[in-house]
Order: structure tokens, then sequence, then C-alpha cells
């Protein structure tokens, strides 16, 4: 066999395997990236409502603290409220710019990659809600028996007049004391609680097992992703003339 003939079987050779790596490319797109598709497109839904939800509840917040300015006592619960709403509405607002920006014609690497950043998202965002939510619902509950009353009595019965002093401050420092004590305690149950599938689901998200899991994960999948770039040839500079 000539060199020459040799040289066109290689390049149909060639041919052939590209021509299969584009078919196999093609079927993982079909096979698995179009259900995930289908899959994180209903999951988007929840973002959004949570961005309205929290529109809404910095509308009234804004609008408790603008009728109760003078009130400190009053402001406190209240900004913990809108601190927690606008905390939400970003990391929500992020969530749907990481589906936005999935490019699902792309590398799998690549969709991989922003599919596990959207995880990472998720993930943190049930931890923190767990974890703030005997302090910002304690805060919620103070506003709005405080709202519900001065509308039905006209301003004559106060929440914070009527509750022990001693009570309500017990109540705020149990949702902070809460941040570190629920994640310990979540930690110590995650580790047996393995016959339980959710269970152990929910307290690997407050104790940041799964968020470990996740940012790992994102780092192969980038790593992946990198070593997929084709490499940059040096351009060659031109000759210096004399």
């Amino acid at each position: 066999m000539s060199l020459e003939e040799l040289q066109e079987q290689w390049q149909k050779l060639d041919q052939r395997l590209q021509q299969s790596e584009a078919v196999q490319s093609d079927l993982a797109h079909r096979v698995v990236m179009q259900p995930a598709r289908r899959r994180i497109n209903r999951l988007a839904i929840w973002p959004a409502v949570d961005i309205v939800f929290c529109i809404g509840m910095l509308l009234l917040g804004v609008m408790f603290v603008s009728d109760h300015s003078r009130e400190l006592s009053l402001l406190l619960p209240a900004s913990v409220v809108i601190a927690a709403a606008v905390a939400l509405m970003m990391e929500s607002a992020r969530q749907l710019r990481h589906v936005i920006e999935l490019d699902w014609c792309g590398p799998v690497a690549e969709i991989q990659c922003g599919l596990e950043r959207l995880r990472v998202s998720t993930i943190r965002q049930f931890k923190w809600i767990m974890l703030l939510a005997p302090l910002v619902g304690f805060s919620g509950l103070l506003c709005g028996l405080h709202w519900l009353l001065e509308r039905l009595t006209e301003g004559r019965v106060e929440i914070l007049n009527e509750l022990p002093a001693s009570w309500i401050a017990a109540n705020y420092l149990f949702g902070v004391a809460f941040i570190p004590l629920g994640h310990f305690v979540a930690r110590v149950l995650a580790e047996k609680c393995h016959h339980h599938p959710w269970w152990q689901a929910v307290l690997d998200g407050i104790s940041g097992t799964s968020l470990k899991a996740a940012i790992l994960d994102l780092k192969h999948w980038a790593s992946l992703q990198q070593h997929a770039l084709p490499e940059r040839r040096p351009t060659a500079k031109n000759p210096s003339k004399n």
C-alpha cells in the first residue's frame, strides 16, 4: 500500500470517528438533555414565585416601617423581615439567571457545569431558609399581629404592650441561637438517619453536607470543561526587518 492510499484510509477513518462522535453527542442531547431541560424549566417556576412573593413582602414592609418609623420596638422585626425578603429575592434571581444562561445546545460538560451551579444555589437557599426560619418567622408574626390588631381596634391595642418583654427577648435569642445550633444538630442527626431518605436529604441540606458535595461536583465539571476547551496555539511573530 502506497503512502497516498494510507493517508486516504486514515482520512476516511477520521471522518467516520467524527461522525460517530457527532451521533453520540446528538443522542446524548436527545435522550438525556431534553428531559433535563423540561424538568429544569418546570423548576424555574418556583424562583419566579419567590421573587413575586418577596416583592409583595418588601412593599408591605416598607409601608409598615413608614407607618411606625418612630417605634423602635417595631423597626427591629420589620427590618429582619425586609432583609430576609431582599436576600431571598436576590438568590431566586440568581437561580433564574442560571436557568436562562444554560446553553442546551452546547457541550455536555458545559451544560452539566451550569446545572451544578443551579444545584449549589438551590441547596444554599434551602439551608439558610431553614436556619433563619425561627427568627424571620417570629419577626413576621409580631409585625402581622400588630398590624391586624391595629386595624381591628383602630390603634387602641398594640401587641408589644400585651406580650411579656422577657418572652419576646427569649424568642429573639432562640432565633439567633438556632442558626449555629440547628446546623450542629442537623450534622449529628444526619449521621443516624440513613434509613429515612427524605429526612436524610433535609438534614444534609441543613448541615451543609449536600452543599459540599454539590460544590465538589461543580469543581469536577468545571475542570472537565476547561480540559475540553481547545488549546490556543501561539501566533507566529512577524520577522523583524533589518
